[in-house]
């Protein structure tokens, strides 16, 4: 493991965490630019002290030994600690994009803990951890088709389908486009560090990371820029800017098994088939307000991603693969409406004490 390369890959990612807080401003309505970066950094924090305090040892020791508190970390364990929390954040991150302009701070501060103890750290340990259960069954996730993008993908949906829904549209400017092409820039740089950083080492597998990561932004950008011409003969630069990050979801389960053909047909298939699902979900189920359409690039761009893994992938297993994305889908799903409905009960129970 090269230290160096891995504390380059936390640079570029750390940029990553906040250039998604800089797309949502760009989304959002102006009147709700201040709330959004609050709610993004209340959920950067509690999501980093919950894994330096616990997250981390559930995640890939399945225990809480290995907590900052516990724990003398030497400084290889410290590289793995801190290049771990940002997948991490990267996930709650995205996780929010569902609830831009309607969510509450003191909901999220319980919320994405739990999450993170609940969701993520079993999916990750049975992927990546010490008891990696599904990893021995074939099922491959080189960089977070699942753990990161899917789970997260799954309770987008969840909060997008049981919070109240906008009263009406987002009216944004000129200014706060530019912003979001800023933090698509970031996004973009980060996804180099994310997706080269399992690696370990700038080798032979980072160098062919690097080209597949690079064929996913450009094969991402143009299918879903064209898919969403060819369905409603309009042109926007958010559609250049979602197929270019779908095009970077989808190749996170593959891109270390992969070559560069491959990477490209997956980007390509995955940026055609997520403005399809978003537009159908716009159409026909207009109960779920994904504000920041996360569950349609997160949610379907992973499982995409981690279903083309198992066809393509030269060492995949498609059975394998489909009943570990199955898995994952489902107890994100169902974990997330237990949460959920656990933390509304209790704060609407204090809000009624309060009030009397």
């Amino acid at each position: 493991m090269d230290n160096l390369f891995l504390w380059t890959c936390f640079g570029f990612m750390w940029l990553m965490i906040f250039g998604v807080i800089l797309y949502y401003i760009g989304l959002v309505d102006r009147k709700y630019i201040r709330h959004t970066m609050i709610l993004g950094m209340i959920t950067i924090l509690s999501a980093a002290l919950c894994w330096l305090l616990i997250g981390y040892s559930l995640s890939f020791f399945g225990d809480i030994q290995h907590s900052v508190l516990f724990f003398p970390f030497m400084p290889d364990e410290i590289v793995s600690l801190v290049v771990q929390l940002l997948f991490c954040l990267y996930a709650v991150v995205m996780l929010i994009g569902s609830i831009l302009e309607r969510g509450n701070w003191r909901y999220l501060v319980f919320f994405v803990p739990l999450w993170i103890l609940l969701i993520y750290a079993p999916v990750c340990y049975a992927l990546w951890g010490n008891q990696n259960w599904l990893s021995e069954m074939g099922v491959l996730d080189y960089s977070g088709g699942l753990v990161v993008h899917a789970t997260a993908g799954i309770g987008s949906l969840v909060l997008a389908k049981t919070l109240p829904i906008r009263a009406k549209k987002a009216t944004t400017s000129g200014t706060q486009e530019t912003l979001a092409f800023v933090g698509m820039v970031f996004i973009t740089l980060g996804w180099f560090g994310f997706n080269m950083a399992p690696s370990g080492k700038m080798g032979e597998a980072a160098i062919q990371i690097w080209l597949n990561t690079l064929i996913s932004v450009i094969a991402g950008g143009f299918s879903w820029f064209a898919t969403q011409w060819m369905l409603t003969q309009k042109t926007d630069p958010y559609d250049l800017m979602n197929g270019m990050i779908v095009g970077l979801v989808a190749s996170t389960c593959s891109v270390g098994y992969v070559g560069a053909r491959t990477s490209l047909l997956i980007a390509l298939l995955t940026g055609v088939a997520c403005p399809i699902v978003i537009q159908l979900i716009h159409r026909y189920f207009p109960s779920i307000d994904d504000a920041g359409d996360s569950f349609g690039m997160n949610g379907i761009g992973g499982m995409i991603g981690s279903i083309l893994t198992g066809i393509l992938a030269e060492n995949a297993h498609l059975l394998s693969q489909l009943i570990g994305t199955v898995v994952v889908c489902l107890w994100s799903f169902v974990l997330s409406i237990a949460i959920h409905y656990l933390l509304r009960k209790i704060i609407d129970d204090v809000d009624r004490q309060i009030v009397s």
